[in-house]
C-alpha cells in the first residue's frame, strides 16, 4: 500500500494527515509534498498527523524536518506515545535552524502550542 496525504485548513492551522505505509524514498516525497503545500498556503501553523502511517520509525526526520523550511510556521506533529523518544533529534534540529516543532499525542495540546498556549505533557 501507498500513502496518502489528506489536508484541512481550519482555524488557521493547516493538517496533513499522513496513512499508508512509507519508505524512506517515500517519506522524502511526503515531506516535501507537505512542505510545498504549506508555503504555498502561508500556514503559520502546521499540524502533521503520522498516526495512520506505518513504517516511519526510520524515517521520523526525514518526514517532519523539511516542514521547519517553511518561514514563520510552527510544526507540530502528532504521533504515539512510543516514538517520543525519537523526535528529540528532531525538535533540536528545528531550533537550531531557528524553527519551531514540537511532538504530541494529544490533538488539543497540539493545537494549543500551535497558536501559542503553554502546553505541559
Amino acid at each position: 500500500m501507498a500513502y496518502r496525504i489528506e489536508y484541512a485548513e481550519r482555524e488557521g492551522t493547516l493538517a496533513a494527515v499522513v496513512s499508508g505505509r512509507s519508505t524512506l524514498e517515500q517519506a522524502a516525497r511526503i515531506a516535501r509534498d507537505i512542505a510545498e503545500q504549506a508555503a504555498l498556503q502561508a500556514a503559520r501553523h502546521l499540524l502533521i498527523d503520522l498516526r495512520r502511517l506505518g513504517d516511519r520509525v526510520g524515517s521520523l526526520g526525514t518526514l517532519v524536518l523539511p516542514s521547519t523550511s517553511v518561514p514563520d510556521c510552527r510544526v507540530a506533529v502528532l504521533d504515539v506515545h512510543e516514538n517520543d523518544p525519537y523526535y528529540a533529534f528532531s525538535e533540536h534540529a528545528a531550533f537550531t535552524r531557528g524553527a519551531a516543532l514540537r511532538m504530541f499525542y494529544d490533538p488539543a495540546a497540539a493545537l494549543a502550542w500551535l497558536h501559542g498556549g503553554a502546553v505541559s505533557e
